[in-house]
């Protein structure tokens, strides 16, 4: 595959994450992809409800997300893309309420290609950054002042 073809699958699953869009995400995977976010207790999925599912869970605990590209090298039928991820966490990350709180993190995806979808999508995120931003106290609101 060319970069072209490899940039344009990774758009559509992008642009279908960002949707929310659980059938248009599936449809860019192959039947027997291998779906791995390191480190997910789940381990390496291959069903589809079964990752339709962790993309659900995904949805809940992260929102307002905004994927910034950073770099992204190319390879025979593979791609390693590396981003920025703002989001606010919504719900439970690493076991850790969100509380709403906005946090940043580096992500990347090591994404192999056959027959025009992906064949395994390897999920790496920054957890000692999201671990650090989640634990931190919250700030303390500035005291009213009279005028």
């Amino acid at each position: 595959m060319q970069p072209a073809d490899i940039d344009e699958i990774m758009g559509r699953h992008y642009a279908a994450e960002a949707a929310h869009d659980l059938d248009a995400i599936v449809a860019t995977l192959t039947d027997d992809v291998e779906h791995d976010v390191v480190g997910d207790p789940c381990g390496v999925l291959r069903d589809p409800e079964a990752i339709k599912e962790r993309y659900r869970q995904l949805f809940a605990d992260l929102g307002d997300e905004q994927v910034t590209p950073t770099r992204r090298l190319y390879g025979e039928n593979f791609v390693v893309d590396e981003a920025m991820v703002t989001a606010r966490a919504t719900g439970m990350l690493l076991g850790i309420p969100g509380h709403n709180r906005e946090v940043t993190f580096r992500l990347m995806h090591i994404c192999e290609f056959r027959d025009g979808r992906m064949s395994r999508e390897n999920v790496w995120m920054d957890v000692a950054a999201l671990f650090a931003q989640l634990t931190a106290p919250q700030p303390i609101a500035e005291p009213a002042t009279s005028g």
